[in-house]
């Protein structure tokens, strides 16, 4: 359990999750609650049980529908305040950007405004077919993050992101998928499984390689001039040294599945 009940966390073996727990809210994301992810991140990051985390909200009516609008009257209420609310928040949606294992957004119902910054903050996104996404800041009168938009345009691109952000406007999962939004979906009452399916294939994987990879795609997002390739290389250097790799080798040569330990 972290620093608040309303973040939830727990294993499944290799797969972890980090749970957003205010349903009566449709799991809107509160400040505490923004606050209590980078040290569950953490928690995760240093687990080497743990190979893939996913994402997701409580119950099946929501993954989060977007910042918790009933407390910015006292969090938001000058900049000096909203300032720091940004500060929390974009902390919380870099710990899951910057997670150096593989994240899942597993996304039932809403997910809205700041539910979608976290989703997109995730490397895939699964959605249920009942799911829904949108960004309705143009309906509120505040003044969306530009480091919001960036996370949304990096995934759709900039002029799909035009759209969404501009009309406020609901998207299915079915558009969402068409526009590159979401990875996969799932009919909802096969979703449980199906997402599940898909984390252990991933977490079947050499964790050293996954963690080579993130560091690399991750690398490969920031500005040219900013990459450190040298940071990638390491981390697939100590991928050829590994116990791990001595074992894919041994399980493809006798046809069996492979034993990794994450060394």
């Amino acid at each position: 359990m972290s620093t608040t009940e309303r973040i939830i966390t727990r294993h499944e073996g290799a797969i972890a999750r980090l749970v957003f727990n205010n349903p009566a809210r449709h799991n809107a994301i509160s400040l505490d609650m923004a606050e209590a992810v980078p040290p569950a991140i953490r928690s995760f990051e240093t687990d080497p049980d743990v190979r893939v985390v996913i994402v997701t909200g409580a119950g099946e009516r929501a993954f989060a529908a977007g910042s918790d609008i009933s407390s910015f009257g006292e969090v938001r209420s000058d900049p000096s305040r909203n300032r720091h609310y940004n500060e929390v928040s974009e902390a919380a949606y870099n710990a899951v950007y910057r997670c150096a294992k593989p994240t899942i957004a597993m996304i039932r119902g809403y997910c809205i405004g700041g539910g979608l910054d976290f989703a997109t903050s995730c490397d895939l996104r699964l959605a249920s077919d009942d799911a829904t996404f949108s960004v309705p800041a143009g309906r509120l009168g505040l003044g969306y993050g530009h480091e919001g938009i960036e996370r949304i345009g990096r995934v759709i691109g900039y002029m799909r992101a035009r759209d969404m952000f501009f009309t406020a406007r609901r998207l299915s999962a079915a558009e969402a998928l068409q526009i590159g939004l979401i990875d996969r979906v799932w009919p909802a009452a096969d979703f449980e499984r199906e997402v599940l399916a898909y984390a252990e294939l991933i977490a079947a994987n050499a964790p050293l390689t996954l963690c080579a990879l993130k560091t690399a795609f991750l690398e490969y997002e920031r500005p040219a001039a900013e990459r450190d390739f040298a940071n990638a290389q390491s981390a697939i250097d100590t991928c050829f040294t590994s116990d791990d790799y001595q074992e894919g080798r041994a399980a493809f040569a006798a046809k069996r599945s492979p034993n990794f330990r994450g060394r």
